[in-house]
């Protein structure tokens, strides 16, 4: 989710963003160590799209962590004059995650949830960022782990806080996968906020990142068959984060797209509303949000899963 905009969380937000573009070098989003990822076959779309017609054989849970509230300007580019109709007013938004549960290879998490204990490893000017936001946590990682078993690795949509966060209450032996490039992202706003992707990595081994190549059929920028049996599939959606991913989960239920914050929101999705992200990522975001448009209009019975809201009409799942 990008944190800059009207209403809610602006004038903290806005402050850190000025500090940072007045001062300062541009810092990676990451500075924790990287290795290749050890799963994932280069693959293209007509592939992902023949997986459909076979049976699901994973199980797919979507679990509900954290509620906040934002001005719109925070989800949309409110310099834009495509959103010029949208009127001004406040965005609630939903932290996820998503719980896969494979027969040979066990639990996956797309997403980690959240921790009570991220604020204390977080700086002070991104501590105050989080508060303004008022973060309502209904549940947090570690609450939601009693009980339940663990998951064997976890696949994140990108690394900003709000996805982020739940890999405190995780065990630190958990493998944790990221998008091509995505850790090295640069800006300034990351020095000011002090990169939180790393106070939740904390006592990690090496991000594991995704190996994407072009697509050969030119509808994604790069498809990976996770696990070579169809069963979950990433696809490179950059724009909103340099490394943001998407995931395509075959469930024994039908289909799911787990598309994170390449699309956070129904403004997003149903009316094409631009994200505020940078210039220079701008044609990337769009790109990326089309491309997924496209290819859930093309199949129907994939059910879309947005970045922080459910898609008009369908129903919320814990």
């Amino acid at each position: 989710m990008s944190h800059h905009g009207q209403g809610r969380g602006a004038p903290i937000i806005a402050g850190l963003v000025l500090a940072a573009l007045l001062g300062g070098c541009a810092t990676p989003a990451s500075r924790h160590p990287l290795t290749p990822a050890d799963l994932g076959a280069a693959s293209r779309a007509s592939a992902l799209e023949a997986s459909l017609a076979r049976p699901g054989v994973v199980t797919f849970e979507r679990v509900r962590f954290a509620q906040w509230t934002a001005g719109r300007g925070g989800f949309i580019d409110r310099k834009d004059p495509r959103t010029a109709a949208v009127p001004k007013g406040d965005e609630e938004a939903t932290i996820y995650a998503y719980v896969v549960d494979h027969p040979r290879f066990g639990r996956v998490m797309i997403d980690s949830g959240v921790s009570a204990e991220l604020a204390g490893r977080l700086n002070r000017l991104m501590r105050r960022a989080v508060a303004d936001l008022d973060v309502r946590i209904e549940r947090t990682t570690a609450q939601w782990l009693d009980g339940q078993t663990p998951p064997r690795m976890v696949f994140l949509t990108h690394l900003h806080f709000d996805h982020v966060g739940g890999l405190v209450d995780l065990p630190v032996t958990t493998p944790v996968y990221v998008g091509a490039g995505e850790a090295q992202e640069r800006s300034r706003v990351n020095l000011v906020l002090g990169r939180p992707a790393d106070a939740a990595l904390r006592g990690y081994g090496p991000l594991r990142e995704w190996r994407f190549e072009p697509d050969p059929d030119g509808r994604f920028a790069g498809v990976l068959d996770i696990f070579g049996d169809g069963s979950i599939w990433a696809i490179s959606t950059p724009g909103h984060s340099a490394g943001s991913t998407a995931y395509l989960v075959n469930a024994v239920d039908g289909p799911k797209l787990v598309v994170g914050d390449a699309v956070s929101t129904r403004l997003g999705w149903e009316q094409r509303m631009p994200q505020p992200v940078a210039a220079a990522a701008r044609a990337d975001a769009e790109a990326s949000a089309e491309r997924l448009r496209s290819f859930a209009a093309a199949h129907p019975t994939v059910t879309v899963f947005l970045g922080h809201q459910s898609r008009m009409g369908q129903a919320e799942a814990r």
